[in-house]
Parts: structure tokens; C-alpha cells; sequence
């Protein structure tokens, strides 16, 4: 029993220590001169046709932070849940309320990235 705890709190802790050098190199690196096209809608290319449903106030940086920090964690839980002597549902409730310091930053992130528009 020990054992599975301090698995649980060593894979916790891996987590938080990725989130937290994800959001420090976000911080940390140069940021770059953005140009009108960098900064367009259609980043890749593509020509616009017609107008957009509906506009998501994220670019690709957002969403990008947001799946590096949140997929290793859905992939570990769906892992403990195939191990029957682990208490899934207290970890699942732990890795929701460890995503949300990790949705709250890659959200604004992307509002920051919005702003330049």
C-alpha cells in the first residue's frame, strides 16, 4: 500500500514539475516580432473563403500548451484505471484539480497571443 502511494505522489509530483518548466520556458524565451501575416487568421496558406462561423479567441501556441500539459496526465489516469488496487476516482480528482492552474494559463497564454492580433 505504501508502495502504490508513493507511486502516486512521484508520478504527481513528474507532472507538476513538467507543467511548471512548460509555463517557465513560456515565460522565458524570446519573444519574437510578430508580422501582419504571422498574426493573420490563415497562418497556413490557405485562402479565405468567405467569412468564419465563429472565431476562437486561441492561435496554435494555446492549444498546443494546453494538449503538451493535459494529454500525459489523461494518459496516466486512463492507465491507473486499469489497476485495480489504486483508488482511481482520488486520483482523478486530484489530476482535475491539477489541470485547472494548467487550463488557466494556457487560456491566457492565448488571450495574450489574441491581443497582438
Amino acid at each position: 500500500m505504501v508502495e502504490s502511494i508513493l507511486i502516486v505522489l512521484i508520478i504527481i509530483a513528474v507532472t507538476l514539475i513538467i507543467d511548471l518548466v512548460i509555463v517557465v520556458l513560456a515565460k522565458i524565451l524570446p519573444k519574437y516580432k510578430p508580422t501582419p501575416v504571422k498574426l493573420s487568421r490563415f497562418e497556413a496558406g490557405n485562402v479565405p473563403v468567405g467569412f468564419q462561423k465563429w472565431k476562437l479567441p486561441m492561435q496554435y501556441i494555446g492549444f498546443m500548451v494546453l494538449f503538451m500539459t493535459l494529454e500525459p496526465v489523461a494518459v496516466l489516469l486512463l492507465l491507473f484505471a486499469a489497476l485495480p488496487t489504486i483508488d482511481v476516482y482520488a486520483i482523478t480528482l486530484i489530476a482535475l484539480v491539477m489541470f485547472l492552474p494548467v487550463v488557466y494559463v494556457g487560456y491566457d497564454y492565448s488571450l495574450e497571443i489574441a491581443k497582438l492580433r
